[in-house]
């Protein structure tokens, strides 16, 4: 593995399938986290400083402003693209809203499991995928209904030890599992629903990202390229 970024990670997200952009943190002032934003290339490697204003519109697009006073916290809360432009956007603890292109609320409701908000999303067709790293669990919801469809995990011998970030593999249908407590990388089958091993760490793992065929890690020191 090589280190990327030295940092506490906070998040990372793809931009236009050349690049990514993080947000780190950096010495505390008075008390208080202080965050910044970079961007790197992976067409020439280039490292850029970035603003709180790319980094929003990265993650929630031209309508930024609006869908920004929909959450409570603009870097923590979780938010995957839907289909015909919309977004589904769920802060820490569980409250959840799919908003269409121009940032109106379409749907609202809670996405909880236990009286928890999950951890990771991601989307997959007409489903979202919720991991919940308090119980363990994985749990699929019908984006037309939001109902609960399938659950993962979530016993005393589930495989999931403090799941986090998710990332879904659309052609070879996988979903990949950042099982934090384990220190591990996961690898959910969706169509047979089996679990294996992808890769192990020595500290734990919170966010996964691939862009081409180039893999990143987010682990406790740092971000990483696998």
């Amino acid at each position: 593995m090589k280190k990327l970024f030295p940092e506490q990670v906070f998040d990372i997200l793809e931009v236009g399938k050349t690049g990514f952009i993080v947000v780190y943190r950096r010495p505390e002032i008075d008390d208080r986290v202080v965050v910044s934003y970079k961007s790197v290339s992976l067409e020439n490697g280039v490292v850029s400083k970035r603003t709180r204003a790319d980094y929003e519109f990265v993650k929630f697009g031209e309508k930024r402003k609006a869908i920004n006073l929909q959450v409570d916290n603009f870097v923590t809360c979780n938010c995957v693209q839907l289909q015909n432009d919309r977004l589904f956007v769920v802060s820490s603890n569980g409250e959840s809203k799919i908003l269409d292109h121009e940032g109106d609320v379409e749907w609202q409701g809670k996405i909880r499991y236990k009286e928890n908000g999950p951890s990771g999303i991601a989307s997959f067709g007409n489903t979202l995928w919720a991991s919940f790293a308090d119980n363990n669990a994985l749990i699929r919801f019908n984006l037309n209904t939001m109902r609960e469809e399938l659950r993962i995990g979530g016993s005393n011998d589930s495989s999931f030890s403090g799941p986090e970030g998710l990332w879904i593999d659309e052609e070879q249908g996988k979903l990949i599992v950042c099982n934090s407590e384990a220190c591990n990388l996961l690898e959910v089958n969706m169509k047979t629903y089996t679990v294996c091993e992808k890769a192990t760490f020595e500290e734990p793992v919170h966010k996964y990202l691939r862009i081409g065929t180039r893999e990143f890690v987010v682990l406790d020191s740092g971000l990483y390229l696998l």
